[in-house]
C-alpha cells in the first residue's frame, strides 16, 4: 500500500498561517516592548536658575542631579531655596565651570556647604595662573571642607563622561590652558536619548573656535546655553553653525552694567533660527526632554 503523502495545499497553509503569527507577535513586541530605547524611564530637566547677572544651571535626571556653577555672592540663598524647593537633598556633581565671581561666588559662600555633594569639578591652571582672588580662596576653601565630610574633588578631563541617571554628560573643553580665564572654562555637553544640550560657561571665540575645528557637527544639539551671557566676546558664526541650536537659554542679569546681551551677539543668534529665552526677561527657564524632544516647561 502506497504512504500517505502530505496535502500539499494544507502545508502551505498551515505554514503560511505560522509565518503570520510570527509577524503578528514581531509587531505586537515592537508595539509594547522592549522598554523604549530612548527614554525608558521619563524625563529629565534643565533647570536654568534665575540668578541676575550670573549663571547656575542645575541638570535633574532620575532623581540624580548636577550643578553647574553658582552665581555671584548673594545668590545662595536663592540657589539652596531652589533645590530645596525641587526636593534635593544631595547634589551627585558640582561643576565650577571657571573661577569668577559670578560663577563661583555663590557656591564659595554657602551653597556648597548646604549640601552633601559627591564630586566637585573644576578647570586646572598651571601655578603661574591659578587664580588669586578672594572669592576663589572662599572656593577652595568650602571644597576642603567638602572633601572632609567625603566630597571627591578632582581637575576636569576632556573625554571624560559621566552617567547621570540615565543621561550622560560629556567633558569636551577646555581642549588646553588658554590665557586669562573665561576660555579655561569647563565645555559640557548633555545626551539624553536623542537630545542634547551644550553648556559653556564663559567661553570666548578663541575657545569656540577650536571647539569647532575639534568637534565639527558632533558640536550640534538641541539646546545652547549662551557662554559668557550674550556677550561679542562669544558667540563665533562658525561655532554657532556647528552647534545649530533648536533652543538658546541666556542667563544675564536685567539692566546689567555690562550691556549683556551685546546687540551683535544677538544678531549671529537670531541667525541660527533659535528660539531664545533670557533670564532677564522669562526669569528661570525650564528645559525638559523625554529623551525625543526638548521644550519649555510652563
Amino acid at each position: 500500500m502506497p504512504a500517505h503523502k502530505p496535502n500539499r495545499k494544507r502545508t502551505l497553509c498551515l505554514l503560511a498561517c505560522f509565518l503570520a503569527a510570527l509577524f503578528f507577535l514581531g509587531a505586537l513586541y515592537h508595539y509594547i516592548g522592549p522598554e523604549d530605547p530612548v527614554a525608558p524611564f521619563g524625563q529629565i530637566a534643565v533647570h536654568f536658575i534665575d540668578v541676575g547677572q550670573g549663571d547656575a544651571t542645575l541638570i535633574e535626571a532620575q532623581g540624580r542631579f548636577m550643578l553647574i556653577d553658582g552665581g555671584e555672592r548673594g545668590n545662595e540663598q536663592t540657589i539652596i531655596n531652589y533645590l530645596q524647593n525641587l526636593g534635593v537633598r544631595r547634589i551627585d556633581y558640582v561643576i565650577a565651570s571657571h573661577p569668577h565671581s559670578d560663577h563661583i561666588g555663590g557656591l564659595a559662600h554657602g551653597v556648597i556647604d548646604a549640601f552633601p555633594i559627591g564630586t566637585i569639578i573644576a578647570p586646572r591652571f598651571s601655578p603661574e595662573n591659578v587664580p588669586t582672588t578672594r572669592v576663589y580662596e572662599r572656593f577652595l576653601e568650602a571644597v576642603a571642607r567638602a572633601v572632609e565630610q567625603g566630597t571627591q574633588a578632582r581637575y576636569s578631563a576632556v573625554g571624560e563622561t559621566i552617567a547621570l541617571g540615565n543621561a550622560q554628560v560629556t567633558i569636551l573643553g577646555p581642549l588646553r590652558e588658554y590665557p586669562g580665564i573665561n576660555n579655561n572654562s569647563i565645555i559640557l555637553r548633555l545626551d539624553y536619548g536623542e537630545t542634547s544640550a551644550l553648556f559653556t560657561g564663559d567661553a570666548e571665540r578663541t575657545a569656540e573656535r577650536e571647539l569647532a575645528d575639534t568637534y565639527g557637527h558632533r558640536l550640534r544639539v538641541c539646546v545652547l546655553h549662551a557662554g559668557h551671557h550674550g556677550s561679542n566676546t562669544s558667540r563665533n558664526a562658525e561655532f554657532l553653525y556647528y552647534v545649530a541650536p533648536r533652543y538658546v537659554v541666556i542667563p544675564v542679569g536685567v539692566y546689567n552694567s555690562f550691556g549683556h546681551p551685546d546687540p551683535r551677539a544677538m544678531e549671529r543668534i537670531r541667525a541660527t533660527n533659535a528660539i531664545i529665552y533670557r533670564t532677564d526677561i522669562d526669569g528661570t527657564v525650564v528645559m525638559r526632554s523625554d529623551g525625543l524632544t526638548f521644550w519649555r516647561n510652563s
